[in-house]
Formats: structure tokens, sequence, C-alpha cells
């Protein structure tokens, strides 16, 4: 959907910025938002250089952007090239410093905070020039004739039908995630109610990848049944969604808004970007945005009665809580390949309150446990010394998807059997070091290079196992059988002062996973999570 409109013919390449960007977000979607316009008449043309100009724009808005070209006057002293590109492609390109465009218009402000996050100390991200050029509420799509508008985004989530897109690679899919944590923070629902459904959903979701594009989405959902997201311009544009009803909970929604950013450092940027935000909110530009579903970026609702009217905006005002939700669906959304190994040596019998290390670490290991997808392979090993024969490590259970079933018993439940029986195994000493690269070893020997491929280790004690290899041997082996292709990482928690937190360090930084140590054995359901939701 890309197009080329030429101002004149001298040209000038625009030098571009390089960036970085991370799965973890930490942005808003900001709402009520406004177009700056120069009102006064457009100066007579003075260009002494014309540069290209490259507008990277969500696919939705594109037409419109593209027929704004056309309007712009030659004092913008710029030939356009726009081109439709979804924003997680531009976010990547500016990540590589590859491709990047000069002006880029994503759907939402977020795409711009998830570049800036990730910049170098003291360097800049894309500087929005125009705050909002439209904007358009994201809203559930609700067959017809099925169950009325839900009071919370939590109930439209928990609804077995309801079917969200990517949540990772779209704006739309992301919001019914970010309101209903801020329906939670403001003491509407519980954290824990949405944690729960949110885990759900990811659950129910993992058989298939999800979609990233709407009009696919609302296709899929209709021969399914059910519900889903999309923004209210889709829904207005899709033929697919004469099949439902637009609504939006009575907590409100959250706004696409369309941020018109400079995302180089072209000269030509500056000129250009206030030609094209002055064409966009021309009246013909308007009636351009609204004829294609959009409202203005002042947010008043279409004309005629179209889309859903009327509604509260939500304001999520916690960044912490918005880089925190996304983290965490990362982390259930993504597949996974892991086995948790647990020490059940001796020590773990100490007393702790009315518990042990050991009662602590089994409900630790039950807690995680309920966070991973059925789409995720998990296997659970014990380790002591000498646990299995010579072998100082026992597997309990294999490595395999959770929700497969084998002999009529559902994996996931093996697991948890198995997780709930090592209390029963607890003596003898510790053999780390071999049980670190046996685990290792498995997992890379079955490596799935759709999935993050993990060891998750929990241990209270140094290696005692005089027979095995040294910290040296084991660091050295894992250098020279790691593959950068199939990497496999150790997540090592350490239980209490107790754990080699020294030798933990250097076994996950070997294979690039990370250490935690609960200072408290008190700690270690808390600690468990937090190395689970920051793997990979």
């Amino acid at each position: 959907m890309g197009g080329r409109h030429a101002i004149a013919k001298e040209n000038e390449a625009g030098h571009k910025w390089q960036y970085g960007i991370g799965l973890v977000v930490i942005a808003t979607i900001l709402t009520g938002v406004f177009v700056l316009r120069d009102k006064e008449a457009p100066a007579a043309a003075s260009c002494a250089t014309t540069h290209d100009v490259s507008v990277a724009v969500a696919p939705e808005i594109a037409p419109v952007v593209e027929a704004a070209v056309e309007r712009v006057g030659e004092d913008a002293c710029a030939a356009y090239t726009v081109e439709a590109q979804a924003p997680a492609l531009v976010a990547q390109s500016l990540a590589i410093g590859e491709g990047a465009p000069d002006l880029w218009i994503p759907d939402s402000t977020l795409w711009l905070a998830r570049v800036t996050a990730q910049q170098p100390e003291g360097a800049a991200g894309p500087e929005v020039v125009t705050k909002s050029v439209a904007t358009s509420p994201v809203v559930l799509a609700l067959p017809k004739g099925g169950p009325g508008r839900p009071d919370t985004w939590l109930q439209a989530m928990s609804d077995p039908k309801f079917t969200n897109g990517d949540a990772l690679a779209t704006t739309q899919a992301t919001v019914p995630l970010l309101a209903a944590q801020a329906e939670a923070a403001k003491g509407l629902t519980s954290a824990e109610t949405v944690g729960a459904a949110l885990v759900t959903l990811a659950q129910r979701q993992s058989a298939a990848a999800p979609k990233t594009n709407p009009a696919e989405l609302l296709a899929d959902v209709a021969k399914a049944g059910g519900s889903t997201v999309v923004s209210e311009q889709t829904f207005s544009a899709v033929p697919g969604s004469a099949e439902f009803v637009a609504v939006i909970p009575k907590t409100g929604s959250l706004v696409l808004d369309y941020p018109l950013a400079a995302a180089s450092d072209n000269p030509g940027n500056a000129r250009a970007a206030k030609a094209l935000t002055s064409a966009l909110g021309s009246a013909d530009g308007v009636k351009g945005l609204t004829e294609a579903g959009f409202r203005k970026p002042s947010g008043e609702p279409l004309p005629e009665g179209k889309g859903v009217g009327q509604f509260t905006p939500i304001a999520l005002d916690n960044p912490q809580l918005v880089a925190q939700t996304l983290r965490k669906w990362s982390v259930i959304a993504l597949p996974a390949q892991t086995v948790a190994v647990i020490d059940v040596s001796g020590s773990m019998e100490a007393q702790v309150g009315d518990s042990t290390r050991m009662g602590l670490t089994i409900e630790a290991g039950l807690t995680g446990l309920s966070l991973m997808p059925d789409s995720w392979a998990v296997g659970s090993w014990a380790f002591s010394h000498k646990l299995d024969g010579e072998q100082d490590w026992k597997k309990l259970a294999p490595i395999r998807k959770l929700g497969s079933v084998d002999g009529g018993v559902k994996h996931r439940d093996l697991v948890v059997e198995k997780i709930k029986q090592m209390g029963t195994l607890v003596g003898g000493g510790t053999g780390l070091y071999d049980t670190v690269l046996a685990a290792w070893r498995t997992v890379q020997a079955q490596y799935d290079p759709k999935s993050i491929n993990s060891v998750i280790i929990l241990t209270d004690g140094k290696n005692e196992d005089s027979d095995s290899l040294s910290q040296s041997e084991l660091l050295a082996t894992i250098q020279r059988e790691r593959d950068p292709a199939r990497p496999v990482t150790v997540i090592a928690i350490g239980i209490t002062e107790d754990a080699d937190e020294d030798a933990l360090n250097k076994i996950a930084k070997a294979t690039g996973g990370q250490a935690y140590i609960a200072r408290e054995a008190s700690e270690i359901p808390k600690v468990f999570v937090n190395a689970l939701e920051a793997r990979g």
C-alpha cells in the first residue's frame, strides 16, 4: 500500500539513527490528545533543498495518509514515500538500525515508548512531533444475540469463548490485559483473579499462534463463535464485523492515539511532519479519517451514530504496572521447554516456621507450575548425592507438554504429583555440579527451536560430591558444548545464605541465564515466581 509523491526533483537522503528495543513495555496509551496545526496560510515555497522523507504508517491508516500527502503543498520541501508497515516491524527496524523510516505513525504511543525505553543511557528515541493525528477506542466484538455488555475487562477475558490476538505484536490485543490490571489497581477486581485469568487465557490460546491481523481474527472468531477485541475503526471498516456487535465494558477502554514521530535525524523531518499534520487536520483530511472509521484526535464519537459513542477512557497511571503485565504475558504466552531440578539433600529438612525448606520449595514449585500454560514442555528431577544408584539426580517426570496425556494421565497432573512427593526423598549430601551438567545436556539434546529452553535448579547447599566434576571443569564443559544457535540457559535459585551464591552465579552466567537468592527461606515462593517471570 506504499506510494510516492514527488514535490521536487532535488533529493537529499536522510541519515538514519539506530535504536534498540526489548519485550518489556513501560508506557501507557495516551488519551485526550491533540493535533498541532498551522492556522496561518502556508508560506510561499522557498526550497533550497528538497528532502526524501520516508513515512512508515500503521496499515489501517495508510490510505488516509497517502491521500493527505497528495494534498501537501510545495512548502513542505519534501518528497514523501509512504509505506504501510505493522508497528512491530518498524520497531524491529529501529532496533537493528536498518530500513528505519524518517517519520512514523504507529497506532499507539506505546510503540514509541518501547523503543525509547531501551535506548542506551543518554540516547534519544523517536521524537513526537504531533501527539495524535487520529484516535480509535478499542472495543469488544461480541456475537450478535450472545451475552450482553460485560461490566469489566476481567469479565470479558474470563469468558471461555473469548479469543485474544497477539498481545506481544498488536496494541489491540494488549488492551484487555492492561485494562484488567487497571481495574484491579482501582479495587474493582482483585489482582489475584486477574493474574489467574491471564494464565487461563494463555493456556486456552496456546494451541495455535495468535493472530496479528484483526480482519483475520474477526473471521476466525466468527467461525468458531465467541468474542474478541479490535479497534472501533477496524470494526467499522472490516466486512467480517457484521457477525458482531461492538461494545465497551462499563469500566471503559483504552484509545489508540496514532502519534506522528520523527525517527531519524533527516533535516527535512520537521517541515515535512508539520505539513503532513496540517494536511491530515484539514477539512479534507478529517473527512478522510472519518470515512475510514477514525475519530478526530479530540476523540468525539463518530458521526451518524456509528461506533460505540461516548465511553470512559481508562488511564494507566502506573508505568511499572504496564511493564509487569506485559512481561508476565510474554512469559506465559511464549512456549518454553524446561526441567525443574530440586535439591532434596538432608539440609532441606531445616525447619522454617511451621514448614521446612523442602515444604516451601514444594510450594514454590507448585505455584510456578500454575503459571505455566499447557503448551509448555516441563520435566521434574530431584537431586542430592547418589540418589539414583551412582547418579546424584533422579528423573521423576520426563520433559513433555503439560497438556499432553500419556496412559490416561495428563502430564501436568504427573508433574504436580512428583513435586508433592519430593519430601519423601530428603536425605544425603548435595551433588550439584554433575546434576547441573546432566540436566543442561538433557534439555540441549531435545532442543526445541520454537521454545525458550532452560534448566531451573533450586538448591540450598554447595557441591558435596567429591567424585564429581569440579566447578572449573563444569564451566569449561558448558563453554565447550554451548551452541549459540541452540541456547539453553540455567536459572539458578539459591535457598538461604547456605547456598553457594558464587557458584550459582558463575553457572548461570556461563549459560546466559541468571541466579537468584532467597535470603530467607520464607522468600522461596516469591523468588521462584520472579525468576520464572524473568526467564529467557
